[in-house]
């Protein structure tokens, strides 16, 4: 009997839902988090085996929903075999010529003239291109806020996995806190925190977000920690597709008394504005809020997002002042704020919270203290 693939998210009743709304005959989707979402077809990296991740440039996928509720999943042959999907129908092909084909076919047999079609931002142009064959470019319409929306209310199934991302993040931590010494490489660090998280059971590496002092932690490079620098650990672990994002920092050495006050000052503004995760709150407010916490503490308010939504990806929506969105139950949002400390570094906290019909729920658990090492 084949295996069943149960897809993490809503299903498809909701997105179908979203499309009558909106007035689409159809929606066509492309990225590898949306496919995946939409059809269990583990099409992101760290969705377990990433060989379909791997082979998108010569075997792309894609979810056709139409508004009558029927799914469609266009797929490589190789990954049907054996397991049944969350779709009502499942196109297959050999190859890339083949995977145009039969998409081509699809989409000449079911749109009308004049039909109005989503697609995400980031459609490619091939696909575009099969599109334009049959309907006029002006039909098409956006469907990046239709997904997202969805996506924003996560399921049981879903905070459990990022709940379980979380812990991996934190578990490895807590190992590293025991091997940071100053003499050892920041390369070693950042493959340890990989090892680690993969030991702990993360199907993928989210981020490994790392620094010495005041250096660039977005690209790896040598170097050799110091006596008296700050370590930035800033790691993302990703379970079946769901990521963790979470920062601690660690100082080697005796931490100066005011960069102490300094951090525990952000970690108590992470709090608060964490506890203002209230259902209805508008992402405005709460960027609203940040500012007004800042200039209270004689802070300089430089940030552009007090945080992010998150899940399939590590960053899916900004809390930026002019986000359209608001605060809803069974979102899961990172509240992360920084400031300037006077070497140069960025100091502050990062929290994971679930959102709850009454307020917010910590998700992180270790204490955001800085320890010496």
């Amino acid at each position: 009997m084949p295996y069943h693939i149960q897809t993490p998210g809503v299903g498809k009743a909701k997105i179908v839902e979203q499309i009558k709304a909106r007035g689409l005959d159809g929606m066509l989707l492309s990225s590898p988090e949306n496919v995946y979402y939409a059809s269990g077809l583990p099409t992101l990296p760290g969705s377990g085996n990433p060989i379909l991740f791997a082979l998108k440039n010569q075997l792309p996928f894609f979810v056709y929903f139409a508004a009558d509720g029927q799914v469609t999943l266009f797929c490589w042959i190789g990954a049907t075999m054996g397991f049944i999907f969350d779709v009502d129908d499942v196109r297959s092909f050999f190859n890339w010529e083949s995977a145009l084909d039969e998409l081509a076919d699809f989409l000449q047999a079911t749109l009308k003239p004049g039909a109005k079609i989503a697609v995400e931002s980031s459609c490619p142009l091939y696909v575009l291109t099969k599109l334009y064959a049959f309907i006029a470019p002006s039909t098409l319409t956006l469907a990046d806020d239709i997904l997202l929306d969805v996506r924003f209310r996560k399921t049981s199934q879903e905070i459990a996995l990022i709940r379980k991302a979380t812990e991996i993040v934190e578990a490895t931590v807590a190992e590293l806190r025991g091997q940071i010494t100053p003499g050892i490489s920041r390369l070693w660090l950042i493959n340890t925190a990989k090892r680690l998280m993969l030991e702990h059971g993360e199907t993928g590496i989210g981020h490994t977000t790392i620094a010495f002092g005041t250096s660039n932690p977005e690209i790896a490079f040598d170097e050799t920690l110091e006596v008296g620098k700050l370590v930035t650990l800033d790691l993302g672990a990703v379970v079946d597709g769901y990521t963790s994002d979470n920062r601690r920092l660690l100082y080697t050495g005796a931490i100066p008394a005011d960069l102490l006050k300094l951090h525990s000052t952000m970690c108590a503004i992470v709090d608060q504005v964490g506890q203002a995760l209230q259902p209805g709150t508008p992402f405005t407010d709460l960027y609203n809020l940040a500012v007004d916490i800042y200039l209270t503490h004689e802070l300089p308010p430089f940030f552009i997002n007090v945080g992010h939504s998150i899940g399939l990806q590590t960053e899916e929506a900004w809390i930026s002042p002019d986000s359209p969105h608001t605060v809803q139950a069974s979102m899961v949002l990172n509240i992360e704020l920084y400031t300037p400390y006077e070497d140069g570094t960025n100091i502050g906290d990062e929290e994971t919270f679930l959102v709850t019909e009454t307020g917010a729920l910590q998700l992180t658990q270790t204490p955001p203290a800085i320890q010496s090492v």
